[in-house]
């Protein structure tokens, strides 16, 4: 099938140095371009870095341009294609919050080599939901910094293990969400401690 064209009414020269979006493959034969924004792999721009809300995608970085057939689209540019979004017609950079928007990416040549709208709907499964506590001591080597900064490590160690996910073939067991709830600081001699709720920092 020949991949639809998305040419743009007005040409531009793309900047040099941009960093690459990121190729993953989400399924045998699927997969789906991404980006790194705070520390977070993106791939749809219209929701917020938890996935739950909506945002604006100009929060990401991303302009509105226009397009043959009188189509816009929010668009990104990267080093290998330009990823754009808009609604779930295809036409327009006007999003809704309560439809998905559409997600493409493309070429430089125009060709689209990723399009959310065309992948196929998977009838609705009620999920096995089970949910897991787990208590990690760790133990650190200040070197001068602060107890504060082992506990931000720590917690930005730990989200970006579970953001990385299981590897390839290891389960089919797939994460829908997880939450920092709490976190304590002790010296060594046990002299004093912090505490500090995390569950409104990060809810993903």
């Amino acid at each position: 099938m020949a991949l639809t064209i998305w040419n743009e009414l007005s040409s531009h020269e793309k900047l040099a140095g941009l960093p690459a979006a990121i190729k993953r493959t989400v399924s045998s034969g699927g997969y789906r371009y991404s980006f790194v924004h705070d520390d977070v792999e993106i791939d749809d721009p219209s929701v917020d870095v938890t996935g739950r809300f909506f945002v604006s995608p100009r929060e990401y970085g991303f302009s509105i341009r226009g397009f043959q057939g009188g189509k816009t689209a929010w668009v990104r540019d990267f080093d290998n294609g330009s990823m754009l979004v808009v609604n779930a017609e295809g036409l327009s950079h006007v999003l809704s919050s309560k439809v998905p928007s559409r997600i493409l990416f493309v070429a430089a040549d125009g060709s689209v080599l990723q399009d959310t709208g065309s992948l196929p709907r998977l009838q609705p499964r009620t999920a096995d939901r089970v949910s897991v506590r787990l208590t990690i001591n760790a133990t650190f080597d200040l070197n001068g910094e602060s107890p504060e900064v082992a506990r931000h490590l720590l917690m930005r160690m730990v989200d970006h293990a579970i953001l990385a996910g299981p590897m390839t073939g290891e389960s089919r067991a797939s994460l829908i969400e997880h939450s920092f709830e709490a976190s304590a600081v002790f010296s060594d001699e046990n002299t004093g401690y912090g505490n500090t709720d995390f569950s409104k920092l990060l809810d993903v």
